[in-house]
């Protein structure tokens, strides 16, 4: 004779006390977080959600200690929904993305006006259908970040944004399938429906903690973005500089071997003519002026998937993606002509420049980037000693 299968009892006081105690921590630490990094990458909001998670779960238990009326007991359900609205406005933040904080509270507060409405009925079959209610309305909240985190994960990738999708992603699913199973109908009876709404309680705890995680880890990460741009770009013209470029057509050329259709790149070198002139006669505020004048028009001059760049000192780099050679020296040309016909202002007055420019192509996919570079350069001061205010191609 086979036992029945019985599912394990947990009990829910404790599970609650363990679940707002996590989440305070949680709040604690984002809010230490988010007074450092000033309230970037939406670290408010993120405290917010565990922030109300924890205040919800404590006023429910003050309420239960003085003997309120049961409509007020719902508190804890409506803390759910209210921190899965700020979960999805934290993720917007952190993406960058309009936060449409209208639709959200009032999606957020008809939610929970509803909550109340059917516990304060005092019917005990409507008052079942409030916990119900609260965690599709969670489950929906959390469902609406989800599209711009799949679309952000695409197109970045990293161990952090994948783990907040994966426990994005449950914690949706476990809020609708909580919202199903908690019911006495599904569960077979009240008492197995409080069963499994203990099990359900200790995932979520479990997921409280991997939403933190992987908010931490991706603040970590942005930072160190954050930094890692600061290394690649050149402060007064603000151009990726010479490691930048070099970091930037390494990942290029790694996406090609994995893609097995790497882009072909071609490098021109640029330099000021006569710049030493420049700086003897009108001093070094002017040079800088003259060089954050370049590269503000090198930036017009390039597509977005092209790259801009400050060598060091007067000397510049414009790095092209799939263009011919003969394209390559015309756009070389378009932008020797431009610099001639501008007038950078300085505040001596407006200067007039010209520049050299060398333009290599690369000699098949396993050129390395030093020699590609070479090549131009040697071009580059072919177009020097050739008279100055030129192009010229290496061969």
């Amino acid at each position: 004779m086979q036992t029945p299968f019985h599912l394990p009892t947990l009990d829910i006081p404790t599970l609650l006390i363990v679940y707002q105690v996590v989440a305070m921590l949680m709040a604690v630490v984002t809010l230490g977080g988010a007074w450092s990094a000033r309230g970037r990458h939406g670290l408010w909001l993120w405290a917010g959600a565990f922030g109300v998670i924890a205040l919800a779960q404590l006023l429910r238990a003050l309420l239960v200690s003085f003997g309120a009326p049961t409509p007020w007991l719902s508190i804890g359900h409506i803390g759910g929904v209210i921190s899965s609205a700020l979960v999805l406005l934290a993720v917007r933040s952190f993406l960058g993305l309009r936060l449409h904080r209208l639709p959200v509270i009032l999606f957020t507060g008809l939610a929970c006006l509803a909550s109340v409405l059917v516990v304060s009925t005092g019917q005990p079959q409507w008052s079942l259908l409030s916990l119900p209610l609260t965690l599709a309305a969670s489950a929906l909240l959390r469902g609406f970040a989800l599209p711009p985190i799949i679309r952000s994960w695409n197109s970045r990738g990293g161990f952090a944004l994948g783990l907040m999708l994966v426990d994005l992603s449950l914690s949706v699913a476990a809020y609708a399938l909580r919202a199903i199973t908690v019911t006495p109908a599904f569960a077979g009876s009240l008492e197995q429906a409080v069963t499994v709404n203990g099990l359900w309680l200790l995932l979520f705890i479990v997921l409280l903690t991997g939403q933190a995680f992987a908010v931490l880890l991706l603040v970590n990460s942005e930072l160190q973005r954050s930094l890692w741009s600061m290394v690649e770009i050149d402060p007064l013209t603000s151009l990726l500089n010479r490691r930048g470029m070099k970091n930037r057509i390494g990942r290029l050329r790694q996406r090609g071997l994995v893609a097995k259709a790497a882009p072909s790149v071609v490098v021109a070198m640029i330099d000021f003519d006569h710049f030493k002139q420049i700086n003897d006669r009108h001093g070094h505020a002017a040079g800088d002026a003259v060089l954050r004048g370049l590269g503000r028009l090198l930036l017009n001059h390039v597509r977005p998937n092209d790259l801009a760049v400050r060598m060091g000192g007067e000397e510049f780099a414009v790095v092209w993606q799939d263009v011919s050679a003969e394209d390559a020296v015309k756009l070389a040309e378009r932008l020797r002509q431009s610099v001639e016909d501008e007038l950078f202002g300085s505040e001596f007055g407006a200067i007039q420049c010209t520049v050299s420019i060398g333009i290599a192509m690369p000699r098949g996919q396993e050129e390395a980037l030093d020699d590609l570079l070479g090549r131009a350069d040697a071009a580059l001061y072919k177009a020097k000693r050739e008279g100055r205010n030129r192009v010229e191609r290496a061969y």
